[in-house]
């Protein structure tokens, strides 16, 4: 994660290569496929992540460049993957990427709404977990177990 934070936004270490710095005027664009979503940056970059990959979903408010303004969600993929995407809220496509995200079983939708809240009253806040793989799995796990327990199958 540290890695892909520090490839997009820098480390403030000179490069010598030609790529330009994130301007946050210029629009991120999100492209929902089945099997991936797609994130085109202002700088020219673009990054991939396949949904069978994805880890961890999280959110981030912050009153530091380059995140200052807006909230970021941060797509993690699995360490096999070496995938993952960062893009702010007001992105080109970001209702449909919500929306695809929403549909996640154990989505946290009162965490993405209150790191909205903050970000609109120019508050940082912590990042927050609103999707994590294991915790989707266990709960599915746990309710499929509750199932079988009502119907008397085990």
């Amino acid at each position: 994660m540290k890695a892909l934070l520090s490839k997009l936004f820098g480390t403030g270490v000179t490069k010598t290569h030609s790529t330009r710095a994130v301007d946050p005027n210029e629009p991120f664009v999100i492209n929902l496929y089945d099997d991936r979503v797609v994130v085109h940056r202002p700088d020219g970059q673009r990054e991939e992540l396949a949904w069978d990959a994805l880890e961890k979903v999280v959110v981030r408010v912050s009153d530091r460049a380059p995140w200052a303004g807006r909230a970021w969600l941060i797509l993690a993929g699995d360490a096999a993957s070496h995938q993952g995407c960062v893009v702010p809220m007001n992105a080109a496509n970001s209702d449909a990427l919500v929306r695809r995200l929403q549909a996640l079983p154990g989505f946290h939708q009162q965490k993405l709404d209150n790191a909205l809240r903050d970000a609109a009253a120019s508050k940082s806040r912590t990042d927050a977990n609103l999707w994590k793989r294991s915790e989707a799995e266990a709960s599915a796990q746990q309710d499929e177990e509750a199932s079988h327990d009502a119907t008397g199958q085990h």
